[in-house]
């Protein structure tokens, strides 16, 4: 097209949208600037005067009439009234311009009753073009019968042989001006928008395109039902990728850059619903100087956001669609709907939506405030749509509801009505936006991890916004709120103090409501569940239950739910163990009932009670729980499924299917590096549970590796003394202690202990690994000095104290006390009490685990080191025969070669002692070699070591056990 005529039609779009008297000054200007171009301008003007039927809907045209009878709003005079097309009697004028005519037209043949508008080409247009656009009208819609499309009826040849089309008669509004006369908010108008996205992805499918697609064309029903009109100008996709035709007109404001050299296609119609779109969210499109681009064919700026457009208009349009500001529409239009809005009117074809179908997917996931493929890569994003999505499950979560250190997502609660929370909402977004990167989906259990900064960020913008009195700034109820959310963060950081200051805060701007009530005891529950202040917890959650049904019934369910779990863990600590699982399962019984549409509770407390199935050896169990679990949340919640994985690789490992370990593992931080990103502290987590699984199975090298790089990323996200970091240094303590750097590994055990016990209390379950982490690594390092005694009082003690807490609970603490009756063998001999309840160990450990389990075995061993110790060879021996061929036909894990080791290295001190030198040198040679294939640098290696050079120096002298 030329560029006269681009400029025409652009400047004609500027004229359309003044005044009378703002236009007259501006073509007298125009006349005075641009003679030739002024012409070109008033012609059009007057073209536009007629309202031509065919550049304008016939029925757009039908709507803006204001008669009703069989004349309609035009010329009753016209010669072809009272006449006969096919079966169509022309009963009055709806419209008629410069190139045609469309009647109301009523059935002639006496078969039944109906109504259409029928267009005729006008005789004194004989652009064959247009004549063969017509034409392709006729053919296109006779494929296309949908809701959203005006159906095509009829057609043919009149007698002066110009093309005539019957088509469904739609009387309504243009959808843009039926959404503003309504008042309809932006969530209305996408709903609407989202309905007519089915006609058109429809036609698409038929192989349709529009070409035509403005306000105009898309008229509303009185029963809201949004039709497609017009598809007369359109030509067909063709299958054989022939080349497409022009158009037979343009409309400058909705004509995507690269038709005029290139035709339309599916993303050309794409760009002109999303000109729509940009007119039904913030009332304006094109911004000026984009049409002229477009027409030209120049390569055309991106054009503004809705937000930006919105921002810079007036408050009209936001009051238009419920908001009582500019700035506010800005604020409901920044994010999602600026980047869907934005991939449909990209100036490169390929940078658009590929697909009507994929547009209308995304605009369904904002309105279910689900993240959308527009915005995949944002970081931050998906929490902002959670707490858009709901304000009562954040509070929760702010609680730590569900959060048993399961270490999963925020909580992933009940879909809320907006309207009731909708500020709520938005200030909580404002306040979040910029300082979490967290995914989506959430959880109902305690949040990811997240570093200081992000949270002394979020504080901070809180506080500021709050001080200031900001417009934006959140309402009492809304800072409340976000006062929670804050208080569980710090919960989780481990800095009590804080979030308890912090809760008490929300609760002073709370007083007085009791439907926030059992949140905010939820919320200290979980503070005082996290010191082992176990009573006052349960006492929290008992006030919570009691005032539950102040909470409004759609959210009171969730709210039992989660004072239920904080109820079963003050139980657990309590050891009123009966009780706390009684508690937990009425709490899964109400996840039960609500996991057809929400699985993600229950999921969560599959979790839970995997967990807790392990405490007491129940491991195939437990497994069933985790896998149920990541079954259940791989749809809805993601990062959950992701939780359940870290914890069923962790049974994997106890249950020696270190392979499969692995690859669990392996998933896990597959998943989250995808989804969170290197630097988020949940892939050093995950870092760490693979260093784990590679530690079972021996590969002490990548497990190493590993260990140290979760353990670098939580340290750098969360600080150096967060109880996470101090988890991820565990297992790099035991990769050093089992290489035989025992200095290193007892000082790291030391720090973890005191980081964990600092931040959690005595007889927290963490406590409690770190005491038995401490006192094996110490363990270690005593076995290279036999015969000093003084290490041994401190292991005996720390097992010692661990066994105690733990049976305060009711927990079996079956390895703890199996390794306390170890350390003491290293004091001196047991008595019989110590013998019987090794005995009753065993016992119960196969009960347990099973007669091969490495628990059991590791029992067995100490009952063996009792028998030689008390020189009750004939016992012994045969025990030890029998394991050795058992352990020789077991995986080449870390463990069964060490329980090789083990073996042989008893075997040799027996045969040594019973003057068998040549077998005592045999095993302690296959214990050797065994131990430098594993683990060369450790005390039990260089012990053996020790003895093999001994035995070879005085090949006659006796050499006691140092075992």
């Amino acid at each position: 097209m030329a560029t006269l005529e681009a400029r025409a039609l652009a400047a004609l779009d500027d004229c359309l949208d003044l005044g009378p008297g703002e236009r007259a000054r501006a073509l007298a200007t125009l006349r005075a600037s641009d003679p030739e171009l002024h012409a070109r301008v008033a012609r059009l003007l007057d073209a536009d005067a007629l309202q031509g039927p065919l550049l304008r809907s016939p029925q757009a045209v039908l709507s803006g009439c204001a008669g009703s009878g069989s004349g309609g709003c035009g010329n009753d005079a016209d010669p072809r009234l009272g006449s006969v097309l096919g079966a169509w009697r022309l009963d009055g004028v709806i419209g008629a311009g410069g190139m045609g005519t469309v009647y109301r037209a009523s059935r002639a043949d006496g078969q039944y009753e109906q109504v259409v508008a029928l267009k005729c080409v006008s005789s004194e247009v004989d652009s064959p073009v247009l004549a063969d656009a017509i034409r392709n009208e006729r053919h296109a819609l006779a494929m296309l019968e949908h809701p959203n499309i005006a159906t095509l009826l009829d057609g043919g040849i009149d007698g002066d042989g110009c093309p005539w089309l019957a088509m469904q008669l739609v009387p309504g509004e243009p959808i843009d001006q039926w959404c503003d006369r309504r008042r309809l908010g932006i969530r209305e108008r996408v709903e609407l928008f989202v309905r007519l996205c089915d006609g058109l992805s429809y036609a698409h499918g038929k192989a349709a395109l529009h070409a035509d697609i403005k306000p105009s064309n898309i008229l509303v029903d009185d029963g809201g039902r949004p039709v497609l009109l017009d598809f007369g100008l359109s030509s067909l996709a063709t299958q054989d990728g022939a080349a497409r035709r022009r158009r037979v007109a343009m409309t400058p404001d909705y004509t995507a850059p690269e038709v005029p050299a290139d035709g339309y296609s599916v993303r050309s119609d794409l760009y002109a619903l999303g000109a729509v779109l940009y007119r039904l969210l913030c009332g304006t499109w094109p911004p000026r100087g984009l049409a002229q681009a477009a027409m030209a064919g120049t390569d055309a700026p991106p054009p503004p956001l809705p937000g930006e457009l919105a921002r810079s208009g007036g408050d009209e349009a936001a009051r238009q669609r419920g908001l009582g500001s500019a700035r506010a529409l800005a604020r409901v239009l920044s994010g999602d709907l600026d980047s869907i809005a934005a991939g449909c009117v990209a100036p490169d074809p390929a940078r658009r939506y590929a697909s009507v179908a994929q547009l209308q997917g995304d605009l369904s996931r904002w309105l279910q405030r689900r993240p959308v493929s527009a915005r995949a890569n944002d970081a931050g994003y998906r929490l902002r749509l959670f707490l858009r999505r709901n304000w009562l499950p954040t509070a929760l979560a702010a609680c730590g509801v569900l959060g048993l250190g399961l270490g999963v997502g925020l909580p992933y609660g009940f879909h809320l009505q907006a309207e009731r929370h909708a500020e709520v909402a938005r200030s909580m977004r404002r306040l979040f936006e910029d300082s979490f990167d967290l995914l989506t989906t959430g959880s109902v259990g305690q949040s990811p991890l997240m570093s200081q900064a992000m949270l002394r960020n979020a504080e901070a913008r809180l506080r500021r916004s709050v001080a200031h009195g900001a417009s934006e700034g959140p309402d009492a109820r809304a800072y409340g709120l976000m006062l929670m959310a804050l208080a569980r963060s710090y919960t989780t950081l481990g800095d009590y103090r804080h979030a308890t200051a912090l809760a008490r805060e929300a609760w002073r701007l709370g007083e007085g409501r009791a439907d926030q009530a059992p949140a905010l005891n939820a919320l200290f529950a979980r503070l005082l569940n996290e010191q082992s202040h176990y009573a006052q917890a349960l006492h929290a959650t008992d006030a919570g239950l009691a005032g539950i049904d102040a909470v409004p019934r759609a959210d009171r369910e969730m709210a039992r739910l989660v004072l239920q779990v904080e109820r079963a863990r003050a139980q657990w600590g309590l050891a009123r163990l009966e009780a706390a699982s009684a508690t937990l399962e009425e709490a899964m019984a109400g996840a039960e009932a609500i996991a057809a549409r929400d699985p993600v509770p229950l999921a969560e407390l599959l979790i839970q009670r995997g967990r807790w199935r392990e405490l007491f050896m129940r491991h195939e169990e437990a497994m069933r729980d985790f896998e149920r679990a990541r079954k259940l949340a791989q749809v809805r919640a993601p990062i959950v499924a992701d939780s359940a994985r870290a914890q069923l690789a962790g049974t994997l490992n106890v249950l020696e299917q270190h392979e499969r370990a692995i690859k669990v593992a392996t998933t896990l931080l597959e998943s989250r590096r995808r989804m969170l990103g290197e630097g988020h502290p949940e892939t050093g987590r995950a870092w760490a549970v693979l260093g784990d699984a590679q530690f079972w199975a021996g590969q002490l090298d990548a497990s190493l590796a590993s260990m140290r790089r979760g353990e670098r990323i939580l340290r750098a996200a969360l600080g150096p003394d967060h109880p996470e970091v101090a988890m991820a240094m565990m297992g790099i303590d035991a990769v050093h202690s089992q290489r035989g750097e025992s200095d290193q590994a007892v000082a790291g055990a030391r720090r973890v202990l005191a980081i964990v016990e600092r931040a959690h209390g005595p007889r927290h379950p963490r406590t409690m690994s770190a005491l038995g982490h401490l006192a094996a690594t110490l363990a270690v390092r005593a076995s290279a000095t036999p015969g000093a005694a003084e290490p041994w009082h401190e292991i005996v003690s720390l097992f010692d104290r661990k066994v105690r807490a733990g049976r305060s609970q009711g927990l079996p603490m079956l390895s703890a006390r199996m390794f306390l009756l170890k350390a003491k063998l290293r004091l001196g001999p047991l008595g019989a009490e110590d013998e019987r309840e090794l005995e009753r160990l065993i016992a119960e450990m196969e009960q347990a685990h099973g007669p091969n389990s490495d628990s059991v075995r590791g029992a067995r061993f100490t009952l063996l080191e009792l028998y030689m110790q008390q020189e009750r060879f004939a016992e012994a021996r045969p025990m030890l025969e029998a394991m050795l061929r058992e352990f020789e036909q077991a995986s080449d894990s870390l463990s069964a070669k060490g329980d090789r080791f083990n073996c042989h290295e008893a075997l040799g001190d027996i045969a040594q002692a019973q003057g068998r030198l040549a077998d005592a040198r045999g095993h302690w040679r296959a214990a050797h070699d065994l131990g430098l294939a594993f683990a060369p640098g450790q005390t039990a290696t260089l012990r053996v070591a020790g003895k093999l050079a001994a035995l070879d120096a005085a090949p006659g002298t006796k050499i006691a056990s140092t075992r």
